[in-house]
């Protein structure tokens, strides 16, 4: 426990500017300091970092405290854990008191898988350092890449032996549990005896959060031929303190330099961070080897707002630039691409030029996302009318999502010469995407008031149901559908349907997976109370039973709940079950295949229906307030969800009245 006079000593220390602007990037305004909030995606600043006061506060999403509270938020850490972060940052010498029992029980497991990660590190580095295997297999392999000893220093580069439990009997004999090497993903247990070590024969790439703790490794294969049967890198699985689609390889060491030069060079893999940082470019993190992410992008966006990818010149670098682009936009930063010569990847051009050299080359090579996709793209469309209108739309898009006026204008008048098209045919395109974006967003919000609205009224017509049990309540037609969907779900999840691809190829698929993968790509919520809950316990279930997924949840969940499965489950009493004295037994009713999965593929039909009908509805009401270009989008929009109801509205054999019935 942290002594009292320690934490006054810490906070006294503090300076919130300088606390938040390890994590964020901060602009002197008068007295204080200004910078986009790193708590909530927004592309205004209204994050205000007051040093007179010591406080932080965000007028966008009420976020406000002072420098020990910043760091709890921000890094998620316990309060004796930002205390510990804060106390080290400003050399201050803590002396903990022994906790108490409780607090002892309380505390937090992750610090542990801390320092199971920071004593792995150190082993690693052992490794390669001071055994001949290291230094035979390892160091050479970092030599042979021109690594200089500083270098691998500076990234903490280790080495995993040969040996199938090396590093997990050490860590045994450390005094670390199975259960903390099995968790960390160090160690992989087979058998409940039998240990492997993950990295074993590789060198490592530890992987450190912003904070630089070490969270995770990356490991590559060094064994000759090992690659035939062997993933070339292998990566630590996510734990509590690992998320890789939130992580960016070799942030911790470039954050400073990403903020001097307010650029970041995007890389894809370990090697190309290193290699540009041996060269002398510090400004440059790595996706290690994933997509780029949303969570990836706002790591990125609190030290600076624009990004320049560096990718091979091949097709898969090219590929990966694109999908790239796209995402980053979305997330409104400027985007630059770098393509390298064809012989070349990030790594291997850092390692055969100078510091000068890949900086005018980068500055040379350099492309706005515009010229660079549609030049792709046109290349592939050459003189194809269809395709070429398809790119132009597609470019028109992209330009859409950039909410910069100005620059969306220069956007369009790049792009009208790029395509040869009059500048106010491209505009238009432009103005079209752009609305129907905003009234996507418009909608979606609309959308998620009207699912709040829909579970209210589920509510009550679900008690007025139960306190008058012999009354006819009058039901919409998505309560319907949703309990028609629950009894499929619970009397037949198990099952295994059989569907016949357009490829006429045979397919199986488990009716509950069926369902969820279906609900989930139409992003179809259901509004009922009960059944939205009973929905989710059904999908945790599942994830921990292959069978008997009902039986299990009606031993483990509430009295209120195992009653609505009962009414949900059909009883056949023509057939005794075994171990029934009356046949009256609650079972799953065995219903033809095929029936069943017409069954199914209707209920969902007609929830997709009312969902799009709802879309419709509030398209229409919006027409009565739009301008001239939004009501050509809006129009769009509502022919082509007409378009979609007439082909649901036909596959079911069903016509939308006005009171929302149906009819067969």
């Amino acid at each position: 426990m942290i002594k009292p006079d320690d934490i006054e000593r810490i906070v006294d220390a503090c300076k919130i500017e300088e606390v938040v602007g390890d994590f964020v990037r901060l602009t002197k305004r008068g007295a204080n300091y200004i910078g986009l909030c790193p708590f909530h995606n927004e592309k205004t600043p209204s994050f205000i970092v007051s040093p007179v006061k010591g406080i932080y506060k965000c007028f966008g999403c009420g976020k406000a405290g002072d420098a020990v509270n910043f760091v709890i938020e921000h890094e998620h850490y316990t309060y004796p854990e930002a205390l510990r972060y804060l106390a080290k940052k400003y050399g201050i010498v803590l002396v903990e008191t022994q906790p108490t029992a409780e607090q002892k029980k309380e505390y937090d497991e992750k610090e542990q898988l801390y320092k199971l990660h920071d004593y792995a590190k150190d082993f690693f580095i052992n490794q390669l350092l001071h055994t001949d295997e290291g230094k035979n297999v390892g160091l050479a392999y970092f030599r042979q890449r021109s690594f200089t000893d500083s270098t691998i220093s500076k990234f903490q580069l280790g080495y995993s032996p040969q040996g199938k439990d090396a590093f997990t009997q050490s860590a045994l004999l450390k005094g670390y549990s199975v259960k903390e090497l099995e968790k960390s993903g160090l160690t992989i247990v087979k058998d409940n005896h039998y240990y492997l070590d993950r990295f074993r024969e590789r060198v490592i790439f530890p992987i450190h959060n912003f904070s630089g703790r070490v969270i995770a490794f990356g490991g590559r294969v060094m064994t000759a031929g090992k690659t035939d049967y062997a993933a070339k890198y292998v990566n630590s699985p996510e734990t509590d303190i690992y998320h890789k689609s939130n992580v960016l390889y070799g942030i911790y060491l470039s954050k400073n330099a990403i903020k001097r030069n307010d650029k970041c060079y995007l890389v894809e893999g370990y090697t190309d961070v290193i290699s540009f940082h041996q060269t002398g470019i510090e400004n440059v993190v790595a996706s290690s080897g994933t997509s780029l992410t949303v969570e990836q992008i706002r790591l990125i966006k609190k030290l600076t707002n624009n990004i320049t990818i560096i990718y091979d010149g091949d097709n898969a670098g090219i590929k990966a630039a694109l999908r790239g682009i796209s995402l980053a936009l979305k997330q409104d930063v400027n985007v630059r691409v770098v393509l390298l010569p064809p012989e070349d990847d990030p790594d291997s051009f850092a390692r055969h030029h100078t510091m000068e050299e890949c900086e005018t080359y980068i500055k040379e090579h350099e492309c706005d996302f515009i010229t660079f996709k549609a030049k792709i793209l046109l290349a592939d469309a050459k003189t194809d009318p269809i395709k070429r209108a398809e790119v132009i739309n597609t470019i028109a898009g992209d330009v859409a999502l950039v909410n910069d006026v100005i620059a969306r204008s220069e956007y369009v008048h790049q792009c009208s010469d790029l395509f040869s098209i009059p500048e106010e045919s491209f505009a238009e395109a432009v103005r079209k995407k752009y609305y129907q974006i905003v009234l996507e967003q418009r909608a979606k919000q609309e959308e998620n008031i009207a699912t709040i609205d829909n579970t209210e009224t589920a509510a009550v017509l679900s008690d007025t149901a139960k306190q008058h049990p012999q009354s006819l309540i009058p039901q919409n037609r998505a309560m319907v559908a949703e309990k028609a969907l629950m009894k499929i779900l619970i009397n037949h999840g198990e099952r295994i349907l059989t569907f016949i691809t357009e490829q006429e190829e045979v397919q199986y698929t488990r009716l509950d997976q069926y369902i969820y993968d279906n609900m989930a790509e139409d992003a179809i919520k259901l509004s009922v109370p009960e059944y939205a809950k009973l929905y989710e316990l059904y999908a945790e279930y599942a994830e921990k039973y292959d069978t008997n997924v009902v039986k299990n949840m009606c031993n483990g969940v509430s009295e209120d709940m195992r009653a609505t499965i009962m009414n949900l489950l059909e009883v056949n009493m023509d057939k005794k079950s075994e171990g029934s004295a009356n046949g009256a037994e609650a079972r799953y009713v065995d219903d033809d295949t095929d029936i069943l999965s017409d069954n199914v593929t209707r209920v969902l039909q007609l929830l997709r229906l009312t969902r799009l009908l709802s879309r419709r509805k509030y398209f229409n009401d919006q027409l009565q307030q739009a301008s001239e270009s939004e009501t050509d989008v809006l129009l769009m929009l509502i022919q082509e969800l007409t378009q979609k109801i007439a082909e649901i509205e036909t596959s079911l054999g069903t016509t939308y009245r006005n009171n929302g019935e149906y009819i067969c």
